[in-house]
C-alpha cells in the first residue's frame, strides 16, 4: 500500500451557508462539491450553496487537497486547526483579507529561516496559518496538460 497524498481536511463550522460564502468569497477557494441536504444514493444529486448538506468541499480539482466544511449541528470548538495556507505575496493577502474583515491574531512576520508566517481566524474562530515560503514556485499549480490530439484516419 502506498499513501498517495491528503484528500480532504475537515474544518468544523457552525453555519454551512455562511462558511461556504466566507471560504469562497474571502479566502478565494473554489466550490468543488456540495452534497444534498437529504441522503441520496444517486451521486449525481447535489446540494446548493443555499441548501447544502453535511458534505461540502472547496478547493481545486483532484488530485489536489480540498477543504471539507464539516457542519456538526452547531457545536464547534474553534481554535488552531493546524492547517497552513500558502501564498506567494503574504503582505498583499494580509491587506486584502483585513479589508474583508478577517482578524489576524498574529500578523505576518518574517521568520528567522526566511519564510513569512501569520495567523488568521475564520468566522467560527478556527485559526489558520498563512505562509509565504522562501520559494513559492513549487506550490504553483501546474498548467493543465494539453488534450491529446485525435489521430486522423488515413484511408
Amino acid at each position: 500500500m502506498t499513501v498517495l497524498g491528503v484528500d480532504t481536511i475537515a474544518i468544523v463550522v457552525s453555519d454551512p451557508r455562511k462558511a461556504i460564502a466566507w471560504y469562497r468569497d474571502v479566502l478565494g477557494l473554489d466550490v468543488a462539491y456540495i452534497g444534498p441536504r437529504e441522503p441520496n444514493p444517486d451521486p449525481s444529486i447535489e446540494g446548493t450553496a443555499d441548501n447544502p448538506g453535511h458534505w461540502v468541499e472547496l478547493g481545486p480539482g483532484r488530485p489536489r487537497t480540498r477543504v471539507h466544511l464539516c457542519f456538526m449541528g452547531g457545536e464547534t470548538e474553534p481554535g488552531p486547526a493546524g492547517i497552513t495556507f500558502i501564498t506567494d505575496d503574504i503582505q498583499a493577502e494580509y491587506e486584502r483579507m483585513r479589508r474583508a474583515g478577517v482578524e489576524f491574531p498574529l500578523p505576518p512576520e518574517k521568520m528567522e529561516w526566511g519564510e513569512w508566517l501569520g495567523q488568521f481566524e475564520d468566522p467560527d474562530g478556527n485559526v489558520f496559518d498563512l505562509k509565504q515560503p522562501i520559494s513559492a514556485a513549487e506550490w504553483k499549480a501546474p498548467f493543465a496538460p494539453a488534450k491529446p490530439r485525435t489521430r486522423r484516419r488515413v484511408r
